[in-house]
């Protein structure tokens, strides 16, 4: 441990650890909200994908609650088994398998992913039902991406499968798509990025509003119910090392240029625990990884600097951007948006006419760091007058030679 104060000011200095203002408050009482604005509790959702049926290659079954089976064998040979197991419905229920033909936007290689469409979409079962796939041309298990997506394409998402099975058997207990396919590491390195910063993006909202209340009560002289916010704030802490911190070294392993944000979250964690008044445990395992984290990112190349263009009727901007990771900004038009970076995050902006608003941005680049992607924007907004909507800003990025 003598080399751990030589390290973090190094380290602290180098980043440019950027700490939450809503999460540096003294810890005193619970919120007595009702439900959160925010889903705090499960993981952040993948990515959104674009999904193309092939409606000549399908299979229909009727399935009792005493279990059944649904198969679908595609053009190519691929075969799709779905095995409903006693007491999974309440009913008869219709159920329809559909050959997936392409899927864009998703961390997979240019081959066709092998897949189905399960319907009726968000049909639930009391019990889990497997779904085996086999395709047709075998992916090598190293390159096997096996995943899910709801409804037409929401939250495409790692699928929960059968650890012990040689053939790809997806556990299900709600439909909608579900798949295998191959990808290069830096492409999936950049959905995993985008999944901890999307959980990362709703633990901080859901700190903001629990210290926000805390605030309201310390002003108006309440001092209640101080161990029940204490226990808030430490299962947001608990929700970061088990969803956040995992997918972002797993992104840095998988392509070095996560490094860096990965070792900014965990030392941001560390000190915003020390702020709280929380024992910082386990120091010795944070400082190897932190070890680890700091090799790797300083034998990796520079990122790809991109030409972010685009916004939404009078807000248009074409900026170089140096490092999307990291925070940036967007101008144009006299305007100017700040971005939280990160694959998603949230962002503010101000203009012409006392223009002011926020939202959240979603980052999408399915070949990889370096390859062309796309970014949308969603928030509300008001100018002088009283005049307020909302909007979803469409962005290119292109990416260009790193900064010198």
């Amino acid at each position: 441990m003598k080399n751990a104060k030589s390290i973090l000011p190094v380290l602290f200095v180098l980043l440019g650890v950027s700490l939450s203002c809503s999460l540096i408050k003294s810890r005193v009482s619970e919120t007595t909200s009702g439900k959160p604005t925010a889903d705090f509790v499960s993981a952040g959702k993948g990515l959104d994908v674009k999904v193309q049926l092939d409606k000549k290659q399908s299979a229909t079954g009727k399935v009792s609650p005493r279990g059944g089976t649904v198969s679908l064998t595609a053009a190519d040979g691929s075969r799709f088994m779905l095995e409903v197991p006693p007491n999974a419905l309440e009913a008869e229920t219709e159920i329809t398998m559909t050959a997936v033909k392409s899927i864009e936007g998703a961390p997979l290689g240019k081959n066709t992913p092998t897949a189905v469409q399960l319907e009726p979409s968000g049909l639930f079962f009391k019990e889990v039902v497997t779904l085996t796939i086999i395709p047709a041309k075998e992916i090598p298990i190293k390159e096997q991406i096996i995943f899910g997506y709801e409804g037409e394409g929401k939250d495409y998402h790692l699928a929960m499968i059968d650890p012990k099975s040689k053939d790809v058997k997806i556990r299900l207990t709600e439909f909608s798509g579900a798949g295998v396919g191959s990808g290069t590491d830096v492409a999936w390195a950049a959905n995993l990025s985008l999944q901890a910063s999307t959980t990362f993006t709703q633990l901080q909202h859901r700190a903001g509003i629990i210290t926000a209340q805390e605030r309201m009560r310390q002003l108006l002289g309440d001092e209640s119910g101080a161990d029940g916010w204490a226990k808030e704030m430490e299962a947001l802490f608990e929700k970061f090392y088990e969803q956040v911190l995992p997918k972002e070294m797993a992104a840095a392993e998988l392509d070095c240029r996560y490094a860096k944000r990965a070792i900014q979250s965990m030392l941001g964690a560390e000190r915003q625990k020390q702020l709280l008044g929380y024992e910082v445990k386990n120091w010795d395992e944070t400082y190897k990884k932190l070890e680890k984290l700091a090799k790797v990112g300083a034998e990796c190349k520079k990122p790809a600097a991109f030409q972010i263009v685009g916004g939404l009727e009078d807000w248009q901007t074409s900026t170089k951007v140096c490092d999307i990771l990291q925070p940036f900004t967007l101008t144009g038009g006299g305007f100017s948006n700040k971005f939280s970076g990160g694959m998603a995050g949230t962002y503010n902006y101000t203009g012409p006419f006392d223009a002011k608003g926020s939202g959240t941005y979603t980052i999408s680049l399915p070949e990889g760091l370096d390859k062309p992607g796309t970014m949308t924007g969603t928030g509300d907004g008001s100018v002088t007058g009283g005049y307020s909507g909302s909007g979803t800003e469409h962005y290119t990025l292109t990416p260009l030679s790193p900064c010198g």
